[in-house]
């Protein structure tokens, strides 16, 4: 069996232990927020006052929830590496050189394609530890809970009626973090014309510890008394106050269809190389254990690039992501950045990263990345790479405060 054929089998065999593992049994990761005290929310101890108490129940509900979907949804898809190879081929013998030019960027695009039947496969990993939701420190979390007739205002003449200004803190400690494997091959129909894949295998842990006190209007502990007896309390006929949640999920993430056409090139002057690259994410991961969005993806950009003196390339890319599922989630993707051959055998990159979403939620509506790292060709075909990302808004949706990603890289 040739080289290539045993890596389009190895390929195959990944696919197919991926698929079965997405296909396993798993809980419902997505809800644990939601679910952290219960279907029916948080309940009070009944007492002589409130023979049952529910009235906090509707606002823990809610509250949860938004919690619970403000971080799942942000849960996105990570950015994968550059489908560029950094070799260039003798076409009369059909082998890889190392070019004179950089070894390409890392997880943004040139223009320049792979080459006509040429098979370039990387396998990455890259760990995401989480640890601020709109710039809050994700174990500092606190959410507030209020009657359902705090509407109906705090009469201080009556302890009962003050009582309506109550309200219950819980404190959250969130730990989500991801590991993710993947492999990543592209072919060269033509000198022209590239097509790949992104097959990611995803595992992800996400543990919630949560505890709730009662406060009256004035921040003091305990509530509104009447005599030394709490009007609302915790006790063995009510929720309890401390809860906890979560798990592990491991399995096959969403896979990426890609597909580039480099239909301007080698023109003098200052006229960029130009190419159109077209992303299709399928929802091949299950989006209750968060190891998939739930929906599909279709993503166009354009992408510009101009190599100076053989080893400066800088390139920018500019397109629309539709999600097919919820509009709010649609993004205008942009990069701007370089990548600069700094010996034969060694390349640096460096990104600007951007996603906008003009009728967002108002979590993540926008976020931006710097993506710094290198790659390195110790032998013939093979290439070693190095990157982390660095958010520049940490303010802004689920963030991470660095994201290291390695690799490596074979051309056929």
């Amino acid at each position: 069996m040739t080289l290539r054929l045993r890596a389009v089998a190895a390929i195959l065999l990944i696919l197919w232990g991926g698929w079965f593992t997405g296909l396993a049994d798993g809980g419902d990761l997505k809800d644990t927020i939601k679910n952290l005290y219960g279907p029916q929310g948080i309940r009070v101890e009944p007492s002589p006052f409130f023979p049952v108490e529910t009235r906090f129940q509707a606002s823990s509900l809610q509250g949860l929830d938004q919690l619970n979907n403000q971080l799942t949804s942000a849960i996105g898809v990570p950015s994968f590496n550059s489908s560029v190879a950094g070799f260039t081929f003798d076409i009369e013998r059909g082998i890889p050189e190392r070019t004179t030019e950089s070894l390409g960027p890392l997880l943004t695009e040139r223009a320049t394609t792979l080459g006509a039947r040429k098979l370039d496969v990387t396998f990455t990993y890259t760990r995401v530890n989480f640890t601020k939701l709109q710039g809050k420190d994700l174990n500092d979390l606190e959410l507030v809970f209020r009657r359902n007739d705090v509407n109906e205002g705090c009469d201080p003449s009556s302890r009962l009626l003050l009582a309506r200004c109550d309200i219950i803190k819980a404190n959250l400690k969130v730990d989500l973090t991801e590991d993710i494997f993947a492999l990543i091959a592209t072919y060269g129909l033509t000198s022209e014309w590239d097509v790949g894949f992104v097959v990611p295998v995803t595992h992800i842990r996400l543990i919630a510890k949560a505890h709730a006190g009662i406060f009256d209007q004035f921040g003091n502990p305990g509530g509104t008394k009447i005599g030394d007896l709490p009007i609302h309390r915790f006790g063995p006929n009510s929720t309890q106050p401390d809860a906890s949640g979560g798990g592990d999920e491991t399995g096959l993430g969403d896979i990426i269809l890609r597909t580039k056409y480099n239909f301007l090139r080698n023109y003098d002057g200052l006229i960029p190389d130009l190419a159109f690259l077209v992303e299709m994410k399928l929802p091949t991961g299950d989006e209750q254990r968060l190891l998939g969005t739930g929906g599909t993806n279709l993503t166009g950009l354009l992408v510009a690039s101009k190599t100076y003196g053989r080893w400066f390339t800088p390139h920018i890319n500019l397109g629309y992501e539709i999600d097919t599922k919820d509009t709010q989630q649609n993004t205008i993707r942009y990069a701007l950045g370089f990548d600069a051959r700094l010996l034969s055998e060694l390349t640096f990159g460096a990104d600007v990263i951007g996603r906008h979403k003009p009728d967002g939620s108002g979590t993540g509506d926008h976020i931006v990345d710097l993506s710094l790292g290198v790659k390195w060709n110790p032998i013939q075909s093979l290439i070693l790479r190095a990157n982390v990302q660095i958010p520049l808004d940490k303010n802004s949706g689920l963030r991470a405060d660095f994201i290291p990603t390695v690799g490596i890289e074979y051309i056929f």
